[in-house]
């Protein structure tokens, strides 16, 4: 069946509701306030079965000035307008506005209606039909079609009805693929079921019993139950009018604005890039760092405007621009908005979003030309690059890539390749980084270790996770798959969790005349080596040369460390190894004093060198003696 969604637009008091009751035999105006005052001050939701193969949702929304916020809420998602012009009255201000916000939101059909045919006459009608005319000849909806209509005595209702099933059947559907979004138009709850939102699902699709997240306020919650048209149903798609009962969730965690989608699927933001257009209007022009009113699906927010290209746009105008929100928003590239004065309260434009997570551009830069080129015009491959690049050495993550595209994750795949294909990018697990970056990351690698060695020349390299923190921050993954590739390409090798520049000499046995000093005073001092600073003294060096010399001897495995800054001759602890060993064997256990007295050493050497023997998982302590952990240890 074929789901087509219908919203009206006109002044206040035009008919819209009483059109919307002659058509399907539903009342829109629920509201206690909009019975008794007669007009209609929120959204009402009504639909008409055609037959088997058509069903037409209809959002019929306020006229009043004050109420237009609603108005545009209401008509984000719908796909054709079904303009309302009363014949006593023509063309007035909120038929206009509500054009302006149609033509904004990027609606291709229009349907008129002509109401209150029963109080004029012919003639009068003819002047309406002549004024419409007129007020639409330069808009997308010139050739639209105009029906006279009486909601009072029904006439020309049947043909209005015709009209509607012709142009549904000629419009396209919403595509059911891509991410799923539900912008929140009314939620409430019902004795028994809990929490109920209602929304026009704009794309993809959702079944029972997923989870699902509100936007921006990072709560979860399941759908128990799906109806579309008040029938239950097992899934809600694109182009459908819906109502998702939702559990694990209370009616007051939820509001109008918000957006239902799957967890993780999309992305608040506190900035977006945009094309936006000024329409023609006798207001003076607006400067850069304005505040307005920005609408964007069922969301308004207060948006500051940063003209990136010029200081002033003038009606009429159209300008790359950057919003920054007082309050995140939820939106996703290709998505139309609409803004309105922050003290006027009036549309004054509006526009295509181009980016949900920009930088902050330097205004009137050089670039700013280009990418507003390719984020407006450029080819889904152009623009995933763009993104890419955007995330410097660190690339992109391809679920965030998927979101700043605006397409499902099957088809971020696919763009993948494709990049891949032209050895743009480089896929590194679920990140993909620009080949020019990676490689310049690479270089930058390889130069901070050249650089450590110069300014350490005692020092065998440096560790991996030292060097992780002194590059650009990237994944750990992004880092190890450099880190990979240059060892291949035999620009740095890796001893022992150092880095190494491979023009330096190989660490092996290779042993320079200061090494060499510092392990024979080792070996004469035996299991009671000098602390840092009578060694450093000893052999005339500082005590930061000292110690890099002694973590050479310990990387060359010529030394061992045991605590602190206490090095022992590395064939010293093998003797005193088996040693302990022999002992065990014999004695079964040994207590820190019959270490003393076996080895004839101080407390102050005694429980370091036990604590290492531990360590070394040689023994284990039970109670304050030592056993040998196991005879394979042994």
């Amino acid at each position: 069946m074929k789901r087509i969604v219908i919203g009206t637009a006109g002044h206040i008091d035009h008919g819209k509701t009483s059109l919307i009751k002659a058509l399907t035999g539903i009342d829109c105006d629920r509201l206690k306030e909009e019975k008794e005052r007669g007009i209609t001050t929120e959204l009402g939701f009504a639909h008409y079965r055609f037959s088997d193969d058509l069903i037409v949702g209809i959002v019929d929304v306020p006229g009043h000035e004050r109420f237009v916020r609603h108005m545009v809420a209401g008509s984000w998602g719908i796909d054709v307008v079904l303009l309302v012009v009363a014949a006593d009255e023509g063309v007035m201000p909120q038929t206009k506005e509500h054009i302006d916000i149609c033509t904004m939101l990027g609606l291709k059909k229009a349907i008129v209606a002509i109401t209150k045919k029963d109080l004029v006459d012919e003639e009068m009608v003819e002047l309406v039909k002549e004024d419409i005319k007129d007020f639409l000849k330069d808009t997308i909806f010139a050739h639209a079609p105009l029906i006279p209509v009486s909601s009072v005595n029904g006439e020309n209702i049947d043909l209005l009805k015709t009209v509607i099933r012709d142009v549904a059947m000629s419009t396209e559907e919403r595509s059911r693929s891509g991410i799923f979004r539900l912008p929140v138009d009314r939620v409430f709850t019902i004795k028994g079921l809990g929490t109920i939102i209602t929304g026009t699902c704009i794309s993809g699709s959702i079944e029972v019993g997923e989870e699902i997240e509100v936007y921006p306020l990072n709560k979860r919650a399941r759908i128990r139950n799906i109806q579309a048209y008040h029938e239950d149903s097992k899934e809600a798609a694109a182009g459908q009018r819906v109502a998702l009962n939702l559990q694990g969730i209370d009616r007051q965690e939820i509001e109008r604005g918000t957006i239902i989608g799957r967890p993780g699927t999309l992305l608040p933001t506190s900035r977006v890039d945009a094309s936006f257009r000024y329409l023609k209007l006798p207001f003076k022009g607006i400067k850069s760092d304005t505040i307005l009113r920005f609408h964007v699906a069922t969301m308004l927010e207060e948006a500051r405007i940063v003209l990136l290209d010029r200081d002033i746009i003038e009606p009429g105008d159209e300008a790359y621009t950057q919003f920054a929100f007082r309050k995140p928003v939820v939106a996703l590239p290709g998505d139309r908005f609409i803004l309105r004065g922050s003290y006027q309260i009036q549309t004054i434009g509006g526009g295509v979003i181009l980016d949900i997570a920009p930088r902050r551009h330097k205004r009137m830069s050089h670039g700013l030309a280009e990418d507003y080129k390719v984020l407006k015009n450029g080819l889904v491959l152009d623009k995933a690059l763009y993104h890419i690049r955007k995330g410097g050495h660190g690339g992109m993550d391809r679920g965030i890539l998927s979101v700043l595209l605006g397409v499902d994750h099957k088809t971020v795949t696919n763009i993948i390749e494709e990049l891949k294909k032209t050895l743009m990018i480089k896929e590194i697990n679920r990140f993909v980084v620009e080949i020019e970056m990676f490689r310049d990351y690479k270089g930058l690698l390889k130069r901070y270790v050249i650089d450590f060695h110069e300014k350490n020349p005692l020092k065998i390299g440096i560790s991996k996770e030292e060097l992780r923190t002194r590059l650009p921050r990237v994944e750990p993954v992004i880092f190890q798959a450099a880190l990979d590739e240059s060892i291949e390409e035999h620009s740095i090798r890796v001893e022992h969790d150092k880095v190494i520049d491979t023009t330096m000499a190989s660490s092996g046995q290779v042993m320079d005349p200061m090494e060499e000093e510092t392990l024979k005073l080792l070996e004469r001092q035996g299991l009671t080596p000098p602390n840092l600073k009578e060694f450093a003294q000893e052999i005339k060096k500082t005590e930061k040369q000292t110690r890099d010399i002694l973590e050479r001897l310990v990387h060359k495995k010529k030394a061992v460390k045991i605590k602190g800054d206490i090095y022992i001759h590395s064939q010293t602890i093998e003797k005193l190894k088996d040693t302990v060993v022999d002992y065990l064997k014999e004695k079964g256990e040994m207590a820190p004093g019959d270490f003393r007295e076996l080895f004839n050493i101080s407390r102050k050497y005694t429980i370091p060198i036990l604590e290492y023997l531990d360590e070394i998982k040689l023994t284990i302590r039970v109670g304050d003696k030592r056993v040998l952990r196991s005879k394979r240890s042994a």
